[in-house]
């Protein structure tokens, strides 16, 4: 009976809780803390220090174990928010919190931040999005007035046409490609159409 359930957690729950969970229960997400996914990490990090030098506020949407805000430091940031699905990850992130930052278990697709923010950060995420242009228009409405959004996804056979999709709805201020052995990450930094960027 093991083997099915075993079985039933990593094929057939594609996107809920439960597979999320599982995953993190047996390490697998273990890897992102390795020297191959600095670089991706560093590029999100100089990009928000380049755009939003100071305390700004910012959201990660599919933040995981909260890498990226314990990458950051405290003192570079204002307030943070993280959200993921896996309550055993925001667990984990909690235990790294410090007085600024708040972790939130929740689906990306139906969660609604509270506030506005400087910078929202898609960091290996949007493609878990049932539909992902909607999802990042939708948040948009959350930016600050001269805020972005910072997406990252890795390059695989469908990333092109991923990005394609979210041009329709946003202007490109600037992007960076990582190449480590592990893999290939595209990071941009969009507007919502039309808006003016300070920079």
């Amino acid at each position: 009976m093991g083997r099915i359930t075993s079985f039933i957690k990593r094929k057939v729950f594609r996107m809920n809780r439960d597979r999320w969970n599982y995953q993190y229960d047996k390490g697998l997400w273990e890897g992102l803390k390795g020297l191959d996914e600095l670089a991706r990490f560093s590029v999100i990090i100089g990009y928000i220090k380049y755009l939003k030098p100071g305390q700004p506020e910012i959201v990660e949407i599919g933040c995981g174990e909260g890498l990226l805000q314990q990458r950051l430091q405290t003192q570079n940031y204002g307030r943070y928010v993280g959200l993921d699905i896996s309550d055993r990850a925001i667990q984990t992130a909690q235990a790294q919190a410090d007085g600024k930052c708040t972790y939130r278990v929740g689906d990306m697709d139906t969660y609604q931040p509270e506030g506005s923010f400087d910078l929202i950060i898609f960091n290996e995420s949007i493609y878990y999005s049932r539909h992902p242009l909607e999802t990042l228009l939708r948040y948009a409405t959350h930016l600050k007035a001269n805020g972005s959004l910072i997406v990252t996804i890795n390059d695989h056979k469908h990333s092109d046409e991923l990005w394609h999709r979210i041009r329709d709805g946003f202007d490109l201020l600037d992007e960076a490609t990582t190449i480590t052995a592990k893999s290939t990450c595209v990071c941009k930094v969009l507007l919502p159409k039309g808006a003016k960027s300070e920079l």
